[in-house]
């Protein structure tokens, strides 16, 4: 790519071929940053419907027990981890883009993140953020309000 920018330094064109190569770089990037939300939004929205479920049937079962809660925790504490580990590629995505933006050192369409993530959180501190936690907390609470309800029979 550096041999590329040299040859049409030479001949005049590199300002606007430079420029329309980081457009095209930023759309791309922009791109992945935006698959990302969505694949984080679709996680959610798994979490709360094996929430829902795990409360449907504790609710509508004849002799409801324990471990339907329990079994539905362990999906939902594995799309809270898928979650965090969304938002963490995401935050190094938006890392990679900004230095796209700036103009500085990048690799011409490169969509190699790894770089940035060591400036990122851990998969653990951004589960237990505010932005992740809250989330799931609500939806944990939830069931376990249920199910005491059930168990004590209120």
């Amino acid at each position: 790519m550096k041999q590329y920018l040299k040859l049409l330094r030479k001949m005049g064109n590199v300002e606007g071929h430079d420029e329309s190569v980081r457009i095209a770089h930023l759309t791309m990037l922009q791109g992945v940053i935006t698959r990302m939300g969505a694949n984080s939004f679709t996680l959610k929205a798994l979490a709360a419907t094996f929430g829902s479920a795990a409360v449907a049937v504790l609710a509508t079962v004849e002799t409801p027990s324990p471990y339907y809660a329990v079994a539905a925790t362990f999906p939902m504490i594995i799309f809270w981890l898928m979650d965090a580990q969304y938002l963490r590629l995401e935050r190094a995505y938006r890392k990679l883009y900004d230095h796209v933006r700036k103009g500085e050192d990048v690799e011409a369409y490169s969509l190699e993140a790894t770089p940035f993530m060591k400036d990122t959180s851990s998969v653990l501190q951004l589960a237990l953020s505010w932005s992740v936690s809250w989330f799931y907390m609500a939806i944990f609470l939830s069931l376990g309000a249920v199910a005491s309800l059930i168990f004590c029979g209120v």
